[in-house]
Parts: structure tokens; C-alpha cells; sequence
């Protein structure tokens, strides 16, 4: 029913934990070794520089067969009927033959993410897209090309599992809530609010959505894209210019010399600090790599917002002295943690994704492959312990 073999994404993530694992020393090599017998998975495997290449290949490749027998058919239709409803059927038609080929490639030659077949899903989704939107009327919003287009990239996301396509429909379903937010009369005034509760319930239904390896990628960009554009609306530098940039589009108001003060200045000035501090909570208690990161970049954007609005130094002085801070943080952090604290620690981390710590399945099944026996050890080193008791029972 979908693109990919999921049992092979499922083994290739596995055998790629029980690697790093190995890296570790919590392996063996008989137990890698038998891990990947015992998950096999035949994907192509190349670099990152060559799916490159063969993505901007493929692009060109795919577009300049549109592009040749289309200008043709358009020139000898069009006379025959409307032009739009011509180029809809024909985008709509190359895009089922790219769908149609790139299936078959995928199949044949065993592609997961290889350039190739992610440029068949870029290609394929633009032309379904355009050859939809040839259907619609003209005079919609652009709100509602975007909700009416939004159907079809969930569809192809569930099929394909693709980054690239899951990130245009997060853009599309952002921009369908920000459109329609200004067709209301008092859209603008809550536009922010709009936008942070939207961002909110974005965020909370890609946690609870499938959580296995077919989606790990796209889920996680969904929540990097949600968490961003939470604290970009409630970031009163973000809210005031944006304001400002719409006063400037309606014609019958003069533009202002500079962004004017908004309604309810502390609380934008509150959200700007608050949204990152709380991201930051959130991360040292969840041990959440993300949000500690937003949070910090939240943080110096709130900062930056403050010598923007309130410039207390000059801009030299005051980079030099943000700079100088940043240092003695990131060092006080380092020597702090270098004897782990509460669950954090400066050590290298090359864990997995924490399905797999989660799912004690993955553990389970890697265990039963590699037929590590189950007798305690009463020395201490790496690939010898019971593995079974994953640590907690004092013979890891």
C-alpha cells in the first residue's frame, strides 16, 4: 500500500541502532553480526553528494519530458478548447506516468531516499498539484487553494514518507490559517494567537501520530516547523513588524515612516521571553534535544528583539558582550557536566531516536537474534553484561 517496503525501513533503523551500539562497545561483533542477519533489508545504499547529483539529474530529466511533448500538445489544443482545462489533464496525466515510473524504479531497483526516487516525488506532486489547481476556480483566496490543495500532499506524504513533501504541507496548511486569518475584519488583530494555537495543535498531533521509522523524518521536521513558528508569533519583533508590513498594504492607509506600536506590547514582551524559557524547561526536563535548542535560539532572538526596540549599547559593544556571555555559558555548561547531573551529561551522544528506547521491542528482538545468553557478569566491561536487564540490574 505504500512506496517503501516497511519492514526493510524498520530493520535498516534497527540494524543502524545495534551499529551504533556496537560503536559502543555494548555489542559484540558476533551479535552485530547476527543483528543483521537477522534484519535484513536490500536498500541501495550511496552518499549523500551523489543522491545529489542524481536528484538534480533526475529533476531536469523528468522536467524537460514534460516539457517537450507538452509544448506540442498545447499548441495544437489549446485551439480546441480552454487552456486551462487542457493543461490540468495533461499535468494531471504526467503526473500519474511519474508516479507510475517512479513506483517501478523504487521496485526494481530497491531505492529508499537515494535522489532518484525523491526526485520523482517532487516532480510528480508538482505536477498533480498544478493539474489540480487548473480545476479550481479563479477567484478563490489563496487560503483556500491551500486547504483544497492540502488533501492531496497528506496523501502523498502518507504514501512516500517524504521530507521534502511533508515540509510544503506544513507551509500550505500555514499559509491556508494566515490567509483566511485576513479575509476576517478582526483576523489581524488576532493573527498571532491564531498562529500559535494552530502551531500548538501542529505539534501535539505529530507527537501522537505513527511513531514508526516510515515517518521518524517527517514528523520530526513538523515539529521543528511548529515549535518555530510558535515563538516567531509571539515574538513582539516578529508581531510589530509584521504589522507594520500589512499597514503598508492597504492602500488606503498611509505607510508608516516606521512598524507602529501594537495593542498589548507586555504581553508580546512577555511571550517573547516566556515561549523560549519555556522550551528550555521543557528540554532539560524531557532530555529534549529540540527544544533546548529553540529555546536557546529563542532566548538570543528575544535578546536581539530588546537591542532592536531598546538599544542600551552600541551594536559592537553589545555583540562583543553577548559573545564574551555565550562563552562563559557554554564553558561553565561544559565543566559542569562533565560529571553527569540530572540525567545530562557533556559526553558525545549517539543514541537513537527514542522510539527504540522506548520500544523495548527493538532491544528484545536484537537480543534474541544475536542469542546473547542471560547469565550475569560479575566483571564490568562492555560486551559481556546482561543485555536483557538493558543496565538496571547491575550486571550491564
Amino acid at each position: 500500500m505504500k512506496a517503501y517496503n516497511e519492514t526493510w525501513i524498520r530493520n535498516r533503523a534497527i540494524v543502524q541502532q545495534a551499529e551504533q551500539w556496537h560503536r559502543q562497545g555494548v555489542l559484540t561483533d558476533a551479535q552485530i553480526d547476527a543483528a543483521r542477519q537477522a534484519f535484513p533489508f536490500n536498500f541501495r545504499q550511496t552518499n549523500g553528494f551523489l543522491e545529489i547529483g542524481l536528484f538534480l539529474f533526475t529533476c531536469v530529466a523528468v522536467m524537460a519530458s514534460y516539457m517537450l511533448p507538452g509544448s506540442i500538445i498545447f499548441a495544437i489544443l489549446a485551439e480546441l478548447g480552454d487552456e486551462r482545462i487542457v493543461y490540468g489533464l495533461f499535468s494531471l496525466l504526467a503526473g500519474v506516468v511519474t508516479w507510475w515510473l517512479g513506483r517501478l524504479i523504487i521496485n526494481r531497483q530497491q531505492l529508499y531516499r537515494n535522489g532518484v526516487d525523491n526526485a520523482f516525488v517532487a516532480m510528480l506532486t508538482g505536477f498533480l498539484v498544478f493539474g489540480f489547481g487548473q480545476f479550481l476556480p479563479q477567484n478563490l483566496t489563496l487560503g483556500s487553494y491551500c486547504l483544497l490543495t492540502l488533501p492531496l500532499l497528506l496523501a502523498i506524504v502518507w504514501y512516500y514518507g517524504d521530507t521534502l513533501i511533508a515540509f510544503v504541507a506544513t507551509a500550505t496548511f500555514y499559509a491556508f490559517v494566515f490567509d483566511t486569518m485576513l479575509q476576517i475584519s478582526w483576523g489581524k488583530s488576532a493573527l498571532p494567537f491564531v498562529m500559535m494555537a494552530a502551531s500548538g495543535g501542529l505539534y501535539a498531533l505529530a507527537r501522537r501520530f505513527d511513531t514508526s521509522p516510515y515517518y521518524t523524518d517527517p514528523l520530526n521536521l513538523v515539529q521543528w516547523v511548529a515549535l518555530i513558528v510558535l515563538a516567531a508569533s509571539g515574538n513582539y519583533y516578529v508581531v510589530r513588524e509584521l504589522n507594520g508590513l500589512l499597514l503598508e498594504s492597504v492602500p488606503s492607509q498611509p505607510a508608516p515612516v516606521n512598524a507602529p506600536e501594537i495593542a498589548l506590547p507586555a504581553l508580546f514582551w512577555f511571550l517573547t521571553f516566556a515561549v523560549p524559557a519555556f522550551y528550555l524547561y521543557r528540554g532539560f526536563a524531557k532530555k529534549d534535544r529540540m527544544r533546548l535548542i529553540l529555546g536557546a535560539l529563542g532566548l538570543a532572538a528575544a535578546a536581539s528583539t530588546v537591542h532592536e526596540y531598546v538599544a542600551l549599547l552600541p551594536l559592537n559593544v553589545a555583540l562583543t558582550a553577548g559573545g564574551a556571555a555565550l562563552i562563559g555559558v557554554a564553558v561553565f555548561g561544559i565543566r559542569y557536566l562533565t560529571t553527569p547531573r540530572h540525567g545530562l551529561t557533556d559526553a558525545p551522544d549517539t543514541e537513537s531516536p527514542d522510539q527504540f528506547f522506548v520500544n523495548l521491542g527493538t532491544a528484545v528482538a536484537m537480543q534474541a537474534a544475536a542469542g546473547a545468553q542471560q547469565q550475569p557478569k560479575n566483571d564490568l566491561r562492555f560486551g559481556g553484561g546482561n543485555f536483557g536487564g538493558g543496565g538496571s540490574e547491575g550486571n550491564y
